[in-house]
């Protein structure tokens, strides 16, 4: 696939009469809600809603209505206060409501925030952030918060700035000067003027729809933005990782459980999703029929060996490419805790599996505080699970057993420490976390095709990604060596 030249994210801040400086008719932007929706579907286009928290308790079927047409709803703040003593405040209370912990995104009321929004964001689950910003792509902004940049939105039509000519107008120009840029309006400012400003917002939408650009929702972008930095990440240390990752005693572990496994199994496919160069499934070759490698990682396929039984697919582990029903044994090893949407795994497993075919899938155990999450790609996006979150997510496939894997963090030394290690793991001490769950189940759920549309691949956008990032220390390095060189020149002079 070639890539788009530019991507664009539109939004909607949702906000009725809430903004102390705008007094709307809150039923005349619920039409225009209903308005914004109907010309969305009709030019079959992604946006999300970002909704003022409050209005998620007191008009849940304003919420229901906007999922009700497949777009996405976040939050944006909940009392829309725009003071820094309200920060921290807003946040919680977003969280708090009860749909809270399943909306992804966030946005400051006037994109006002301050290091301490980021990390209440990160720390309290949320996967985004978008505000106005100068940057020219998303990027992290705190750990694994990532910065969507917003270039503007409809309020110079409300102060008179721009008439709604010259606001499509400037569209078309951002599309051709931005790689990426978010562009909304809101349901208040739409509402003083709605049959001008409605044109105007189609006109728009029709614009983004002839153009070559990829238009995705705020939480689309960050998903495509992490898969890409890690495809990226692991294309290059794909050789190095490859090798280290084989002597590694949870890799020997997780190949004696899959080999276990796939015994019980005659000649069965296998599908290795996210398979790296094939570490895991590739050992099976002498009891397999067919064994398909999907990574959408192209330096990691290409180290994959290739036999009249192995078929290595650049692909993404939630929409593998493989047809349905067509694999007895799925493996996923390593890569659920970098997903941004968990469920879309589980019902890729229930698809390309046969009823009755077993999965197996490990996590990154939660024990006690996480780590950090700074630095590399892996490191920040990664997730760590409790058992009960496990469990809740294989309950949408099938039955199984949860398996605890290195309860030391330190790796065995010699045999008779790998021994004690496996003897603790057959019979661990109460209350004692792993480093690593392995969850084997059988399928036994429905597939049900999804509503959420195509997964976006990673090949249809490339992101430039900076030597240096975009995040606030890498921001901070920028500007002190551009401080340094203007220091230099001005000794040379």
């Amino acid at each position: 696939m070639k890539p788009k030249s530019n991507m664009v994210t539109f939004y909607h801040d949702i906000e009725q009469d809430i903004d102390s400086d705008i007094r709307a008719d809150p039923e005349e932007c619920r039409r225009m809600v209903d308005e914004f929706l109907r010309l969305e579907a009709q030019h079959n286009i992604s946006v999300t809603y970002n909704v003022i928290g409050k209005l998620f308790l007191e008009q849940p079927d304003l919420i229901e209505h906007i999922l009700d047409y497949g777009q996405e709803v976040a939050f944006h703040s909940y009392h829309h206060r725009a003071h820094p003593q309200y920060y921290a405040d807003e946040i919680n209370l977003c969280k708090n409501t009860p749909t809270g912990s399943r909306v992804y995104g966030y946005r400051s009321p006037q994109s006002r925030w301050n290091q301490t929004t980021t990390k209440n964001l990160w720390n309290s689950g949320f996967l985004w952030n978008a505000e106005s910003d100068e940057h020219k792509e998303p990027y992290f902004i705190h750990k694994g918060l990532v910065r969507l940049p917003i270039a503007t939105d409809d309020w110079d039509l409300h102060t008179g700035k721009l008439n709604s000519k010259s606001w499509v107008k400037q569209f078309s120009d951002l599309l051709k000067t931005r790689r990426y840029f978010g562009f909304g309006s809101h349901d208040c400012i739409t509402s003083f003027a709605p049959k001008e400003r409605l044109d105007a917002w189609e006109r728009i939408l029709q614009t983004a729809a002839e153009s070559d650009c990829l238009i995705v929702s705020f939480s689309e972008a960050a998903d495509l933005f992490r898969r890409a930095k890690l495809s990226q990440y692991y294309s290059a240390t794909a050789k190095n990782w490859n090798y280290d990752t084989k002597s590694l005693y949870r890799t020997r572990r997780f190949q004696e459980i899959i080999r276990y496994e796939a015994e019980k199994l005659d000649l069965p496919v296998v599908a290795d999703l996210g398979s790296g160069g094939g570490v895991l499934s590739l050992p099976l070759q002498d009891i397999a029929e067919k064994i398909y490698c999907v990574d959408n990682a192209p330096g990691m396929i290409r180290d994959v060996s290739r036999s009249s039984r192995v078929k290595a697919c650049v692909g993404e582990v939630s929409e593998s490419n493989l047809p349905d029903k067509s694999v007895d044994f799925v493996i996923c090893a390593r890569v659920i805790e970098y997903l941004f949407w968990h469920e879309r795994l589980s019902d890729e497993i229930k698809r390309i599996c046969r009823p009755g075919g077993t999965y197996l899938v490990t996590f990154p155990a939660l024990c006690g505080t996480a780590p950090s999450q700074a630095g590399p790609a892996p490191d920040r996006t990664r997730h760590y699970f409790t058992s009960t979150e496990i469990l809740e997510w294989a309950d949408r496939i099938g039955p199984g057993e949860l398996i605890g894997v290195q309860y030391e963090q330190s790796e065995p030394r010699g045999v008779d420490d790998e021994e004690r290690c496996r003897a603790i793991e057959k019979d661990p001490p109460t209350g004692a976390c792993p480093m690593n769950w392995v969850y084997v189940g059988t399928v036994q759920r429905e597939h049900v095709p999804n509503s959420y549309g195509d997964m976006i691949p990673v090949s249809a956008f490339d992101f430039c990604f900076p030597k240096y990032g975009y995040g606030l220390h890498s921001m901070y390095l920028r500007s002190v060596k551009k401080r340094i060189l203007q220091l230099i020149q001005q000794f040379r002079k």
